[in-house]
């Protein structure tokens, strides 16, 4: 491999689990120990515990007022991935999040027994 190809793919890889975790941050500040992640190229990924799958849930994503049909495009994602998250926890299980710097890869969000 060349030497800048590699510098790519590792500031790739700390970028994609800078971003992961940030968004996790904001709900599982007061825990964070109870969150655990597993990096590597190309894929990060996070997994909740059934607290933090619960605050997620009910208390992770904070309505936007309106700007623009981009933040109504927004609302509707961030409430899709909450109704998800709700049904997730009702059902005692947690949430894992997946994100690749390959597109073709599988991303997202998905359900896993705690």
């Amino acid at each position: 491999m060349k030497p800048k190809f590699q510098i790519k793919k590792r500031l790739t890889t700390m970028t994609l689990a800078v971003l992961l975790l940030l968004c996790i941050g904001g709900i599982a500040a007061p825990s964070a120990q109870a969150v655990s992640a597993q990096c590597g190229w190309p894929r990060c990924t996070v997994y909740l515990t059934k607290q933090e799958t619960q605050r997620f849930a009910y208390d992770g994503v904070i309505p936007q007022p309106p700007g623009g049909p981009w933040m109504a495009a927004y609302y509707m994602l961030a409430m899709g991935h909450r109704w998800f998250a709700i049904q997730y926890a009702n059902r005692g299980m947690c949430i894992a999040f997946s994100l690749s710097a390959v597109p073709w890869e599988t991303q997202g969000m998905w359900a896993r027994n705690c």
